[in-house]
């Protein structure tokens, strides 16, 4: 990995000075993770249990390129820990890659112009702290043979969907407006770009047509994923494998915001250059890949229980956790009903000592000692209404106690 932890910490500490009105723009209503991990549907019953692994899941990097082999849409097929359903991430394909100061801001797009998809997976991978166990490229034809179990769905698309433009003249692929359309229709549109014409006006567009794809979960006509064939084989597999995977449960979408960067200092070369939301990145891929992503520093680790059906409490909890060098490995929506204190489960006084210090961002902390250990994580923090009042008040200090040691 080359990503520079110290740079990511920057775009951290820019997500929480602009907090409120990134809550404001976050998407609602998806159930982060799967209730599955660590077989518990609440928050506490992980504490039964002596020693506790957190399920593999896999996550899949689909590109999908334009007949003159332009990069025109990207996801992560992040799958259950079962191997039946899971999520579908779209990024830009101008995000900006994870760059050195001395180097030229450029998107990732760049790198498949220049180095395809290998040179794309390593720029995935650093921009999103992840390892990714595949990826693979797409025309229009392997799409539309992919997606085949699909069958038609329903979409409706904000604007016309073009392709071609400057030395290729343009022509529509799909109208704007409301259409059934075959997996091959689907594909075509997912591969169309319009030259001269910003990815912005086509996110929208993207996220409707692999909207239909993620329709298609439980009503795709697909043979027993067989669970672990993608989690727990060391095998790379193929996309028809992922998508029957994919396609054996629910599936959710989910498409990371971006801002358009316009300025000369961030991109002096007025390139068509997107800036993902750093905190929300993390938010979904801990929630719907936690085995996927990668440390970035040698700090604690830490797994995030939220009570509250409300993603932008997800979001917030993780921002501010990063922005103070925490590792957040695990995302978990909990169904028990959220408790007043916020509660950090820890196991070692060095972790205790750690989290003591984010009182200042998360509020009031309750420690908790416990003998349960979970692979790869330092403690458990488990959200309560003080995170939230914190919030409203602006984030004040905070206090901690201790209640009970077991």
């Amino acid at each position: 990995m080359s990503a520079i932890p110290a740079r990511r910490r920057r775009r951290l500490i820019a997500a929480v000075a602009t907090s409120v009105a990134s809550l404001l723009a976050l998407p609602t209503g998806l159930v982060l993770g799967a209730n599955a991990l660590l077989n518990d549907a609440g928050g506490d019953k992980v504490d039964e249990v002596p020693a506790i692994s957190v399920p593999a899941s896999s996550l899949h990097l689909w590109a999908v390129a334009s007949a003159r082999d332009e990069l025109t849409a990207v996801a992560l097929v992040a799958l259950t820990p079962e191997g039946r359903g899971g999520t579908i991430i779209s990024i830009p394909a101008g995000s900006a890659a994870d760059v050195a100061a001395t180097e030229a801001p450029r998107r990732i797009a760049d790198s498949w112009t220049t180095g395809g998809l290998a040179a794309l997976r390593t720029d995935v991978e650093d921009l999103l702290n992840v390892s990714l166990n595949s990826a693979q490229r797409f025309t229009s034809a392997d799409l539309a043979t992919l997606l085949a179990p699909v069958g038609p769905q329903p979409v409706t698309l904000p604007q016309d969907i073009w392709d071609g433009g400057g030395s290729v003249e343009a022509a529509r692929v799909l109208p704007a407006g409301a259409a059934t359309l075959s997996p091959a229709e689907i594909a075509a549109g997912l591969a169309a770009m319009q030259a001269a014409v910003a990815e912005s006006y086509r996110l929208p567009q993207v996220k409707a047509l692999w909207g239909a794809v993620a329709r298609a979960g439980v009503e795709a006509d697909v043979a027993d994923a067989g669970g672990a064939s993608t989690t727990t084989t060391t095998a790379t597999p193929d996309a028809s494998t992922v998508l029957t995977a994919l396609l054996a449960g629910r599936v959710d979408l989910w498409q990371i915001s971006s801002s358009r960067l316009v300025d000369a200092q961030r991109n002096p070369a007025g390139l068509d250059l997107y800036a993902l939301d750093g905190g929300e990145a993390l938010m979904v891929l801990a929630s719907t890949a936690p085995g996927a992503l990668t440390l970035s520093n040698t700090n604690i680790s830490l797994m995030i229980d939220i009570p509250f059906d409300d993603a932008s409490f997800a979001r917030e909890a993780v921002t501010r956790l990063a922005y103070l060098g925490a590792n957040v490995v695990v995302l978990r929506r909990t169904l028990d009903p959220p408790q007043e204190r916020t509660v950090v489960h820890y196991g070692d006084s060095l972790a205790r000592t750690e989290v003591e210090s984010y009182a200042s961002l998360l509020g009031p902390l309750e420690f908790v000692e416990t003998s349960v250990i979970i692979a790869g994580v330092d403690a458990r923090i488990v959200l309560g209404h003080d995170f939230t009042s914190h919030l409203g008040a602006g984030g004040g200090t905070g206090a901690t106690t201790t209640t009970v040691a077991r």
